[in-house]
């Protein structure tokens, strides 16, 4: 696989990065990940944005131009792809090299730039027929609405998960559901959607505003306001929204079944509507 890393595109053996980097010694960094559909960024715009907002909370001085579109479609070309390959684009930007210290460098180095472009199919059955997670403490940091590359917390919740028979985690912080471990979570109570707002303790995630956007067209209504945990037996459905699963349903919550167990009709609807938005602006 040949990917980007500061202004070179290399075969990923020979990608080389300086042990220095603060990305590497501190996690100081951000990151954004692109679906694509049919060769095309899906919501570009709105993943820049989001972007150059983490960059700037972390205080890190990069200024986002025309580089993502740009390295992606090197990328696509290098990697011989094609429209019909399912693909997720990752790419990362680091404070830079500087000798290590908790405070930033006095004279800012220039930042380190790393992304690659690689096949990413959807999971037909967690989207066709539902997934079981867990709950989870959430004892990340208190700025998850900055999409850090610092993901330990998030791999050790993912993982506790799997290691329990489960697909996925969802994030409990003083008894309200949060998110997944690497996406955001909706409820469907009496025909309403109920997600967590868009505060710091979520990231503010892309398919999740899309979807919202989707309840609108469908006159779903939706309560930004979130679900406690004494509250799921009596939630009709649930499902999660990410980038790489778009509204990927949710049958069980620990040893709990949501609705009757099957995808629910209203989730269903998102998923049309969503396949809806893809064949007019992307095939």
């Amino acid at each position: 696989m040949i990917v980007y890393v500061n202004e070179k595109y290399l075969d990923e053996n020979e990608a080389l990065i300086n042990v220095n980097d603060r990305g590497y010694l501190l996690a100081d960094g951000a990151y954004e990940g692109f679906r694509i559909y049919n060769g095309k960024i899906f919501k570009l715009q709105e993943h820049k944005k989001r972007f150059q907002r983490s960059l700037n909370e972390l205080k890190i001085s990069y200024q986002i131009e025309n580089e993502i579109e740009e390295i992606y479609t090197k990328l696509f070309e290098d990697n011989s792809y094609t429209k019909d390959h399912e693909l997720f684009f990752y790419m990362q930007i680091t404070r830079g090299v500087a000798p290590r210290d908790h405070a930033f460098p006095k004279n800012t180095p220039k930042a380190g730039v790393y992304a690659f472009l690689t096949e990413k199919k959807i999971n037909h059955v967690a989207y066709n027929n539902g997934i079981r997670v867990c709950t989870v403490p959430d004892n990340r940091w208190a700025r998850c609405d900055i999409k850090c590359i610092s993901l330990v917390a998030n791999c050790l919740a993912k993982q506790n998960a799997i290691d329990n028979g489960f697909a996925d985690g969802l994030f409990v912080h003083d008894g309200v559901i949060t998110e997944g471990t690497a996406t955001n979570v909706c409820f469907i109570k009496n025909g309403v959607l109920y997600t967590h707002g868009a505060t710091n303790r979520i990231l503010r995630g892309v398919t999740r505003n899309f979807v919202l956007d989707l309840c609108k067209e469908n006159n779903i209504k939706v309560v930004e306001f979130p679900i406690t945990v004494d509250k799921l037996k009596s939630i009709d459905e649930a499902f999660l929204t990410g980038t790489t699963g778009e509204i990927t349903p949710i049958t069980h919550v620990d040893n709990i079944t949501i609705g009757n167990g099957q995808v629910g009709l209203i989730t269903k609807k998102l998923q049309a509507s969503y396949k809806e938005y893809l064949n007019k602006y992307f095939y």
